[in-house]
Order: C-alpha cells, then sequence, then structure tokens
C-alpha cells in the first residue's frame, strides 16, 4: 500500500474536494473512515492504477463512477422508520391532490421510493409518480432493476408483500409498481441538477442524508428541494433529524404524532 494514500493531507485534501463536489462533510471521525475505504479500494484494485484516479480526481476535480462508488453508502431499507410512514400515509396524503407526485432523494438503491409507491397502492390511490434521486449511478441502475436479496422480506410488512414477488433468492417489486417508479442520477448541491423541477412535488423526502452535510451544504440542498416543492407540499426528513430554522425559513413547521414535517410556504 503506498505510505501518502493515509497521509493527513491527502486525506484532508480529498475530504475538501468530495465536500466541494457533493456536500458531504468530513469531521475527524468520517476521516478516519475514509481512510480504511481508501485503503479497502487499493487493497481491492490495482495500487498503482487505483492511486492514479484519486490523483485525478484530485486534480480534475470530475466525479466519476469510481469515487462515488468509494464515498457513498447505501444505507436504506424498505419501510424505514415506518411510524413516519404511517403517519405521513394517514395525515399528509389525504390533504395532496390527485395525481399525487413524491420525490425520494438520497434514495440510494431504491427501497424508499418502492416503499411510497406501496403506500399509495394500499391506499388504492393510483394516480401517483415517485421519482427517486441519487449522486450514485451503480445505486440508480440497482434501483431500476427493482430486484434485491429475498432476505429484505423481514423488512416488508406482511400486508405489503403482495406488491412483490419471489424468484428463488430474490423478489422483484411488481411490474405495476415498477412502471410508476423513475430514477435519475441528482447531485443535492448541484443547482443546474434542480432547473427543469421547479414546484412539481406534492412532497420530497430526504431521509438520512442531509446528516452527513454541514450547515452550508445543507442550506444549499434544502433551498434545491424546496424550489422542486409545490406551494403547500411536503419536506420529510428523518425522524431522528431537526432541522435548524436557518435551514427551514421557506417552510412551516409542523408536528404530528411527534413527527415533524415541513409544509413548503
Amino acid at each position: 500500500m503506498e505510505k501518502d494514500i493515509v497521509d493527513r493531507i491527502y486525506l484532508e485534501k480529498l475530504g475538501q474536494v468530495i465536500y466541494e463536489l457533493t456536500g458531504n462533510h468530513y469531521p475527524e471521525e468520517r476521516l478516519v473512515l475514509l481512510a480504511k475505504k481508501i485503503n479497502a479500494y487499493l487493497d481491492k484494485h490495482d495500487n498503482k492504477d487505483a492511486k492514479f484516479k484519486i490523483d485525478e480526481f484530485l486534480k480534475t476535480k470530475t466525479v466519476f463512477k469510481e469515487i462515488l462508488d468509494l464515498i457513498t453508502v447505501p444505507e436504506t431499507k424498505f419501510f424505514r422508520e415506518l411510524p413516519q410512514l404511517e403517519t405521513f400515509a394517514k395525515h399528509i396524503v389525504p390533504l395532496l391532490k390527485l395525481p399525487i407526485v413524491v420525490a425520494s432523494y438520497a434514495c440510494a438503491t431504491g427501497e424508499e421510493p418502492y416503499t411510497i409507491a406501496m403506500i399509495l397502492e394500499e391506499l388504492n390511490i393510483t394516480n401517483y409518480k415517485i421519482y427517486g434521486f441519487d449522486i450514485n449511478e451503480t445505486y440508480i441502475q440497482k434501483a431500476r432493476s427493482g430486484i434485491y436479496s429475498k432476505k429484505i422480506l423481514i423488512d416488508i410488512p406482511e400486508n405489503y408483500k403482495k406488491f412483490v414477488r419471489i424468484n428463488n433468492d430474490n423478489i422483484e417489486i411488481d411490474k405495476k409498481i415498477k412502471q410508476k417508479v423513475d430514477f435519475k442520477v441528482l447531485n443535492l448541491i448541484r443547482e443546474e441538477d434542480f432547473a427543469s423541477m421547479m414546484e412539481r412535488f406534492d412532497a420530497a423526502f430526504c431521509r438520512n442524508a442531509l446528516i452527513y452535510f454541514d450547515s452550508n451544504s445543507k442550506s444549499k440542498a434544502v433551498k434545491n428541494i424546496a424550489y422542486t416543492l409545490k406551494k403547500g407540499g411536503y419536506f420529510v426528513v428523518s425522524m431522528t433529524e431537526v432541522l435548524n430554522p436557518i435551514h427551514t425559513h421557506m417552510f412551516e413547521t409542523i408536528k404530528i404524532n411527534n413527527i415533524f414535517f415541513y409544509k413548503r410556504k
């Protein structure tokens, strides 16, 4: 392993470039994790070629597939934070006009967009469209396939399992749902990625992603997301996240069942 790959200055420079391009902030504890990821990347690939790619990334500041695969983690699952989803279904969905159009930002491998679609189907709502966005094209390709390991069935409540088809060791999302869910690569802090989506969505989810952003990059992301919400549309973050007023001045904060939702002013 090349010694300078774990050099402190090198790591800090790498973390800064990643931050500039993606909004992901690297304080001390995350720099340690980044070093481990880089070491694993070098061990897995030819060291010289892998080191060249990282150096090229630092020089050109161009995000490419290998770097995104290295720095992003698909931390998601079906029906994550179920109490929040149930509250959204019971109290927010009835307020939305048809057709319902929902965005799932930082959707990783697609479990959240498909979950939202299943919830709407279970409510007998068929006039809807879900869009899943993530910066990592590898994850987006996985999401488009709609195929997951059979072991994730444990995350899907019994009454929703009718929306998946079991095939040997895998499950596949029902075709009628897949047809209503589209996926696209998008960078949360790049304003131009949002230019064509002004006031398109009735609701937007961005859960467990902004926790990796500092105040500045979080402000950029929330501003971009707000741009895509219709007036009166709802912004949903994780149950463990409470956004600072500096990030939510475009929203009215609403609390339902001790869960915060943000309504676009």
